[in-house]
């Protein structure tokens, strides 16, 4: 008797045994998950950026190519190729395809509740953004669209198809079709197509909700207020030095604008680009704490995040951004103004302000970014 006592009393109880085994197994799959990331973070550095190039961009129409060369093919408009060569201003030059163009979008879907803002759509591209990687130079540049920029829009149907083409703000376009793939792709072909045909390799596509989780991931951003926004929060007035976004903050001082003011797109725009300066660095230190950070934020928010960049593709990305450098000079905007549109001004549309490019200003500003001296 005294023995069997002794062993009933030894025996470990069973939840302690199935605690034990849940530790063991999440710690397993923990090590799996850091051993993959490691092993992909050393692949990456056999990677290259060839794999942007695979294939043609989906659904671009490259003729434009030939508005902004002087002396076009005769026969017909140019396709897209590796080697683009144009003449402009008597010189030649040819498309430089080290460059991974990367279109990031800024959705607002009114999901922050109590926090709307009072555009007619939801679902629009309130913040377009072209990022340029140079994995040769290893440089960086982001150039924003304005998102009253007046260009050709697809209307998509619910079946994703193409009902009919007219003008509208660039940001309208992603509010058509069933928000998915091919609605993204149809502001890729939109961006594209006001660029003269630049090849836009991805793009990510991100929900307004996300900007706290992303923002806070890095502990806050720490801005200078320019313009007032004490109508989202009284703490917010213009002026205001060294003020840390954190939580709602940070989506008021990137997506909220009084739509009563004609020009509050464009101060939006700058204050995004404002936050876009301080958010790289932080990205930049933050990687370089801990490798594991971009792929890991993106998984956590992968609910709120489209695009069609692979997890090689985000690893090879995020272990080049160690190497980057960004300046002031390399954030610029599409050229132009807003104005307001006079009835029957532009055919189509319907609107009462836009932003109108300036053509030249802007062909100068393509050819530079995007080409070189051809030999």
């Amino acid at each position: 008797m005294g023995r069997k006592d002794t062993t009933e009393k030894s025996r470990v109880p069973e939840w302690v045994k199935a605690l034990l085994i849940t530790l063991l197994i999440i710690i397993g799959i923990l090590g799996i998950v850091i051993v993959l990331l490691l092993h992909k973070w050393q692949r990456a550095t056999y990677l290259t950026a060839d794999m942007f190039q695979a294939s043609e961009p989906a659904g671009i129409s490259v003729h434009k190519i030939n508005e902004l060369d002087e002396a076009p093919e005769k026969t017909q408009p140019k396709k897209y190729q590796e080697d683009v060569t144009i003449t402009y201003n008597g010189k030649k030059y040819r498309y430089n395809d080290n460059l991974i163009n990367i279109l990031v979008m800024g959705i607002d879907d009114y999901g922050l509740k109590g926090d709307k803002d009072t555009d007619a759509n939801p679902y629009q591209a309130d913040t377009i953004v072209l990022g340029t990687v140079d994995a040769v130079k290893k440089t960086v540049s982001f150039m924003s669209i304005p998102r009253d920029t007046v260009a050709s829009i697809k209307v998509l149907d619910l079946n994703d198809e193409v009902a009919t083409v007219k003008k509208g703000p660039i940001a309208i376009q992603h509010s058509f079709g069933t928000q998915g793939e091919r609605t993204n792709e149809a502001v890729v072909d939109a961006v594209s197509n006001l660029l003269y045909s630049i090849p836009i390799n991805r793009y990510v596509s991100v929900d307004i909700t996300a900007i706290p989780d992303i923002n806070d991931s890095l502990g806050g951003i720490t801005v200078d207020i320019p313009e007032d926004l004490t109508k989202w929060n009284p703490k917010m007035k213009a002026g205001t030095k060294d003020y840390l976004l954190l939580n709602k903050d940070a989506v008021i001082f990137v997506a909220r604008r009084d739509t009563g003011i004609d020009d509050s797109a464009m101060g939006r725009m700058k204050r995004q680009v404002m936050y876009l300066k301080k958010l790289f660095p932080a990205v930049k230190a933050r990687t370089a704490e801990n490798i594991t950070y971009p792929i890991a934020l993106y998984n956590s928010e992968a609910d709120k995040v489209k695009t069609n960049l692979t997890i090689d593709e985000m690893t090879y990305l995020a272990k080049l951004l160690l190497d980057l450098e960004l300046s002031d000079k390399d954030i610029v905007s599409v050229p132009g103004e807003m104005k307001r549109i006079e009835p029957g001004e532009i055919e189509d549309y319907e609107y009462e302000m836009g932003y109108i490019v300036d053509e030249d200003a802007l062909k100068q500003l393509i050819v530079d970014r995007f080409y070189t001296p051809a030999e």
